[in-house]
């Protein structure tokens, strides 16, 4: 039975002992929590989970069980290995010791195990800020300073730096005063990033089926396979579109090309570039640095418009449906035009990292082929060439 202890009239760090102490009362707990990533303003990553802990007879030098479920996709943790069911692709993968996503990012297992050395540390400062309303209730906030050091989510220590000059990576925890549990955790992603994670709608009394842990309550349709296999058939397929792409490269040049446009499905054809200067930004879905580069390419696309220019976004993952991508682009406020389905382009001219720019001449040749947004560089390309 998991027992919360109330206090009042305490100092900062006693409300954060209070904190952990809770932390650690729990035995077992099933709460909703909104995931996000944001950049520059611009929320890029939304999943709304369910999350559920199992700490009993849980060995401090492990992890222990949970379920992790949105609409994409649930993660289930039976304390040795790990199960997922991939809603876009009917998959189960089994047989993963260890999952590459680090799920576990913000949620309460790793705060529970953090926030001791947090406290503990004397390269971390803790300020105390307004105490605010969250979601209809009271709760403190402490803002976590960590001098020259970062959070290493995965081994859940606090790496340290030696520096000469001082820097601070500033996390921010929203604690409820009624049971002084966290609320919300907020941490730096980037320079002008962040990632956030909530923590609503706790029951401590959830009831869990067991099979749940052996997965037999995934979809009985999806194909079963060992993330092995899968990784393993990943690979096999990039490695025949790239065969495939050194085959093509050799028959096509650039202006060969016609991609989709992600409003219209109308294939863009690269042939009518010929007497423009063309901008292409290779991008994927949840890629920060591609996030934070649109308002400028925005900024680009309308100081241009005018002249002999071109800007398109490609994007070049191709691991989400149309439909999707549509919304993505509206929510990261695309204003320049989107093409889709551009693979086969990118791996052509091996591009792998995004954002990656390409600016074409008015001759069709590519003067410009970097990863990495430098917009004085491309700015000056851009003009060279008009």
């Amino acid at each position: 039975m998991t027992t919360l202890n109330v206090y009042s009239q305490e100092s900062n760090i006693e409300i954060l002992q209070n904190t952990i102490t809770n932390l650690n009362n729990i035995e077992s707990v099933f709460y909703t929590s909104r995931f996000e990533g944001n950049e520059s303003e611009v929320t890029y990553i939304h999943s709304e989970d369910s999350i559920f802990f199992l700490f009993d007879n849980f060995n401090k030098s492990s992890t222990p069980k949970y379920r992790i479920k949105n609409v994409d996709s649930e993660l289930i943790f039976d304390g040795k290995n790990h199960i997922q069911s991939m809603v876009i692709e009917k998959v189960i993968l089994t047989g993963g010791s260890r999952n590459p996503n680090n799920p576990l990012l913000l949620t309460l297992f790793p705060i529970r195990e953090l926030l001791p050395q947090l406290i503990n540390n004397e390269n971390v400062l803790i300020e105390r800020k307004d105490d605010i309303t969250f979601n209809g209730q009271k709760n403190y906030v402490f803002d976590v300073l960590l001098k020259n050091s970062v959070i290493d989510w995965e081994q859940l220590k606090i790496n340290t730096f030696d520096k000469a000059d001082v820097n601070f990576n500033t996390y921010t925890i929203i604690i409820n005063k009624s049971n002084y549990l966290p609320s919300k955790i907020i941490m730096p992603n980037g320079p002008t990033g962040s990632m956030s994670r909530t923590i609503e709608n706790l029951n401590f009394n959830y009831q869990i089926d067991d099979r749940t842990w052996t997965g037999d309550l995934l979809p009985k349709n999806y194909t079963r396979i060992t993330l092995q296999d899968y990784f393993k058939r990943m690979q096999e397929n990039m490695t025949l579109q790239s065969k495939e792409s050194q085959t093509n490269s050799e028959k096509q040049k650039l202006d060969d090309w016609k991609i989709p446009d992600l409003a219209t499905d109308k294939l863009v054809d690269f042939s009518q570039f010929r007497g423009k200067v063309v901008l292409l930004e290779f991008w994927f879905k949840y890629c920060g640095p591609c996030v934070k580069a649109v308002p400028e390419l925005n900024e680009l696309s309308k100081k241009y418009k005018k002249d002999e220019f071109l800007l398109y976004g490609v994007e070049f993952r191709e691991n989400f449906p149309k439909a999707d991508l549509q919304k993505y682009v509206s929510k990261i406020k695309i204003d320049y035009p989107v093409l889709y389905k551009g693979k086969e382009l990118a791996s052509k001219y091996s591009v792998q990292a995004a954002p990656t720019f390409m600016i074409i001449d008015k001759e069709g040749k590519i003067v410009y082929l970097e990863s990495g947004f430098d917009k004085e560089r491309i700015e000056t390309i851009i003009k060279e060439s008009l």
